[in-house]
């Protein structure tokens, strides 16, 4: 074999085992918070920034509920799962939306609680982003998960509880392994330290098809909402 097709060749492998590089390859593990709520319906109160924030933090609250309800009717019949609903101030979580021309950066989200023995009393979240709906789609979604009792996952870097969500790579739709740790929070009485995916589950974000959005959307809200699923679709087909 000359030089030049030994160069060739070394080269094509490498191409060939970039993506494999980058792959989520498990084990698919997350970490848990401790805490769980006691009530299977959450109440949310939404506060600050502009309308199109508020709309895609209520989005947020909508992707976590039919995400449990699908991930339930696939794998767990019948079995427990929150249910985000919009509440008044004195719910228990209060979701603050910075408006995004305070915003340091170009991106802030965090989220704080306050458990007692084990359960989840209350939560505060803060979330900003410059411009940018679909920023603020993924941190909300990302923030209600810690809201759920998630931690971060460090074995899949697109999963949207990666410690680092990227609004161009990450998928505002929660995973399997994101659904089956709020399965274990929501129907064990004990919550383990951190959640494996069973093996006969296969890892992967719940299908976009699941996903319905209300009658009369805001055509911002709607416009963000395709932009995501075309993003996914797209992420899909070059696996």
């Amino acid at each position: 074999m000359s030089a030049r097709n030994l160069i060739l060749l070394v080269i094509l492998a490498i191409l060939i085992a970039l993506p494999l590089l980058h792959a989520d390859s498990g084990p698919y593990l997350i970490p848990l918070e401790g805490p769980r709520w006691n009530s299977r319906t959450i109440h949310v109160h939404v506060s600050g920034g502009q309308d199109w924030q508020q709309n895609q933090t209520y989005l947020a609250m909508r992707i976590w509920n039919q995400a449990q309800l699908w991930f339930a009717r696939e794998y767990f019949p019948n079995s427990s799962v929150y249910t985000f609903e919009v509440g008044d101030s004195s719910a228990p979580v209060q979701v603050r939306l910075l408006n995004s021309s305070i915003v340091i950066g170009s991106i802030q989200g965090w989220t704080d609680y306050h458990a007692q023995n084990g359960i989840m009393e209350s939560a505060t979240v803060v979330i900003g982003a410059r411009n940018s709906p679909q920023a603020v789609l993924i941190l909300s979604v990302h923030e209600l998960g810690h809201v759920l009792g998630l931690s971060h996952v460090s074995c899949c870097e697109k999963d949207l509880m990666n410690a680092y969500p990227v609004p161009d790579s990450a998928s505002p739709l929660p995973t399997t392994l994101d659904l089956y740790a709020v399965h274990i929070l929501a129907s064990s009485e004990r919550v383990p330290n951190q959640v494996l995916l069973p093996k006969k589950i296969p890892y992967g974000s719940m299908p976009s098809s699941e996903l319905t959005l209300p009658e009369m959307p805001d055509p911002l809200l709607l416009l963000v909402v395709i932009s995501g699923l075309l993003l996914l679709r797209r992420r899909q087909l070059t696996r």
